[in-house]
């Protein structure tokens, strides 16, 4: 793992230039297609699991926020509803919450600080802050009051164009924010803690469906051990005030090197802002058939993702993970159009926020179908693959999870379905997404080609000029990271690249060309 923070990082002569010459790579003409397989990940490559505070033993001070309000439900609309649940809202913070923080000094002159909220009748809770930090070393680790699981620590956040940037969730009516502090720097170097996101949905027990009946995953051993492993719950911020649940799942590569590409719905997540702000909640799945739901607080998750590549006509988009996901399997798929009716389809998914559930059924038919919002409002059309499930089904929360056919390979990502006919389900065709995102999940471009002069794919990463090779580069670095396969070539054309980032797979980023320098680095 190398992270690249502030000052820059330079390549020049002399500096990571010792191997052979790279040969260009030449551009795609048709996509052939193709398929690959699943893969599991050894269990000691899994990341994002909850820690231990500092200093459990400081008290921190506690704050009562605003009762979190449950909207009335609105609903009533007869058409095919786009599956994304909403389950909270941001809010403004109170005034001067960071100045409630108490501190203590430690013998090395650091200094430690606690703050804990609370939130009646809240499922869950999120913190807005305002402005970068970490420069200096300062820390913030994110903690349940209750039971003690830590998630962190956090420092030089990735942040929104407005300056703010949201933390991990933590369910439960209590959240708490632990501080550190190196010896001789102040505490006036921290961020503010300018918004609340309220979640009134989600967690395990806070779930009642009507009409039809789920099915747990764990009630399927060939299911829970292998691909069920792979998908994961995101809590989103949509817009800049509804927080809502989706899926999504973790998607192999060919070859298989194990970057953390994660498939989901566009609609889910449309946006680089949308992505920021998005946490993954892996392995939210029972260890027994209906048995009792795992304490979402244990769990592990990662924050945040870079928007690699989005296909809105079929309602699909990938996703890299800013941390490494905490996830036993990465899900295989067929890009094939071939996909016949009656065909064994199959479903796993998070309904509502809340644990894994599996569906079983057969795909039935193909169409370009329109979708709304519950109250029959901000509607867009997708290609979708019509499905009729037999057991299990799917509702909001389920959206952006994967269909696998009878080789548990995926074709699809899940749009929605008729608001009066809970038995079906439609997914956005992965055939259709297949010539957009290709580029980061089958014969990757090596060497991987960025050239920051170049024009990009648009708002978003909308568009597939964007492939990695010589005639068609990234116009960023990290998205070449995504795309590069392990332990091969990033090649840069010189310039600055006003960027910061983690890598978690072998690679070596080198400049293009005998002349220039290459800066890569965040002001």
């Amino acid at each position: 793992m190398k992270t690249f923070k502030y000052p820059f990082l330079c390549l020049a002569c002399g500096l990571i230039l010792s191997v052979q010459p790279c040969l260009a790579q030449e551009e795609e003409g048709e996509y052939q297609e193709a398929f690959t397989d699943g893969i599991e990940i050894q269990k000691e490559l899994w990341a994002g699991m909850p820690k231990l505070r500092l200093l459990p033993e400081l008290k921190a001070n506690r704050v009562e926020l605003p009762r979190t309000d449950r909207p009335t439900e609105h609903g009533g609309f007869d058409g095919d509803v786009a599956q994304f649940q909403p389950a909270g809202y941001a809010a403004p913070a109170p005034p001067d919450l960071m100045r409630r923080i108490r501190w203590q000094q430690q013998q090395d002159g650091s200094h430690i600080g606690a703050i804990e909220l609370r939130s009646q009748d809240a499922t869950a809770l999120r913190i807005q802050f305002t402005g970068d930090f970490g420069r200096n070393g300062e820390e913030l680790r994110v903690y349940d009051p209750k039971e003690g699981y830590t998630f962190g620590p956090y420092s030089l956040p990735r942040m929104n164009e407005d300056g703010t940037w949201w933390t991990t969730i933590i369910f439960g009516e209590h959240i708490g924010l632990e501080f550190y502090v190196p010896p001789g720097v102040a505490s006036t170097g921290l961020p503010e803690l300018t918004g609340i996101g309220y979640m009134y949905a989600g967690g395990p027990s806070d779930f009642h469906p009507a009409g039809c009946s789920h099915r747990d995953v764990a009630c399927e051993a060939a299911w829970r051990d292998s691909e069920a492993r792979a998908v994961t719950m995101l809590s989103t911020l949509s817009g800049s005030n509804v927080f809502g649940f989706c899926s999504g799942a973790l998607i192999n590569r060919s070859p298989s090197d194990l970057a953390p590409v994660v498939m989901t719905a566009n609609h889910c997540i449309g946006t680089q802002g949308a992505a920021n702000n998005t946490t993954f909640v892996w392995n939210f799945q029972n260890a027994t058939c209906n048995g009792t739901p795992p304490a979402a607080n244990s769990l592990p998750r990662s924050v945040g993702a870079i928007l690699l590549k989005r296909h809105s006509s079929s309602d699909w988009n990938l996703l890299g993970s800013y941390e490494q996901p905490g996830a036993g399997f990465y899900l295989g798929w067929d890009s094939s159009d071939s996909y016949s009716n009656g065909s064994a389809a199959n479903g796993i998914h998070h309904p509502g926020g809340t644990f894994k559930r599996i569906s079983f059924g057969t795909k039935t038919g193909s169409r370009n179908q329109t979708f709304c919002d519950s109250n029959g409002q901000n509607c867009f059309d997708a290609d979708v693959w019509d499905v009729d499930y037999t057991t299990g089904f799917t509702q909001p929360g389920s959206s952006g999870s994967p269909l696998m056919d009878g080789s548990r390979r995926v074709r699809g990502t899940l749009t929605g379905g008729p608001s009066n006919d809970c038995s079906v389900s439609r997914y956005g065709r992965f055939h259709n997404a297949f010539g957009t995102i290709r580029y980061f999940l089958f014969e990757m471009a090596n060497p991987t080609y960025v050239n920051r002069a170049v024009a990009g794919d648009g708002a978003n990463n909308a568009g597939a000029s964007e492939r990695g090779t010589s005639g068609n580069p990234f116009n960023s670095v990290y998205e070449a990271t995504f795309c590069v396969p392990r332990g091969n070539n990033v090649q840069i054309v010189p310039g600055n690249y006003n960027e910061r980032f983690t890598i978690w797979r072998a690679m070596t980023l080198r400049r293009e060309g005998s002349s220039g320098i290459v800066r890569i680095g965040s002001n």
